[in-house]
């Protein structure tokens, strides 16, 4: 595991480029700065990010049945967070941070960029979404099939709560699109 900047996150993004055709994005379970070796990226509480291999081809086991090809990020936060059978839940004492938020957003433009994946819900999923597809998600709470529910509700910018994918996957078009009428590379706080 090493802390990485935003240039070494190209670089590693160059040497991946035509080998990743999916990103599935997760949470840890545990707290801001608990780190595990199953995602390729770690965005701490503070939003920097922290790599477990500069290999970023290589296929680790960050969602069920949807490794090859694919890259993990995992926002490091939501020890003891529960969803309830109802659908309401409780993300715990380490909710998502919105730096952790918006540093992953910034991310996704910048892999979508480099690597030309559409900021959809096709090439970009949470796990909430993928496992909810694969008949383990959230749809399933409140019976023996739930498993994860992985960034399946996030704050948006309005303070609704919507939808994670659709806000990590929104705001990752809006930063290409201020990147685009400013040039170059947002900065982000691994920079």
């Amino acid at each position: 595991m090493e802390a990485i900047k935003r240039q070494e996150v190209l670089e590693l993004a160059r040497r991946a480029r035509g080998h990743i055709q999916k990103i599935y994005l997760h949470w840890t379970a545990g707290t801001y700065d608990q780190l595990f070796p199953d995602y390729h990226l770690l965005v701490r509480g503070d939003g920097s990010l922290v790599t477990s291999t500069r290999d970023w081809t290589r296929i680790l086991p960050h969602t069920w049945n949807r490794n090859t090809g694919a890259l993990g990020i995992a926002l490091c936060c939501t020890k003891d967070a529960m969803l309830y059978a109802d659908g309401t839940f409780d993300l715990g004492d380490y909710p998502p941070t919105p730096l952790q938020v918006e540093s992953t957003s910034i991310l996704l433009a910048t892999l979508s960029d480099v690597w030309k994946l559409p900021l959809e819900p096709a090439q970009i999923m949470t796990h909430a979404e993928a496992a909810d597809l694969d008949g383990y998600g959230p749809s399933m709470a409140g019976t023996p099939a739930f498993e994860r529910w992985d960034l399946w509700k996030l704050k948006d910018y309005d303070g609704v709560w919507r939808s994670g994918g659709a806000v990590l996957r929104g705001k990752g078009l809006y930063y290409q699109w201020v990147k685009r009428v400013k040039g170059g590379f947002i900065v982000c706080r691994s920079s």
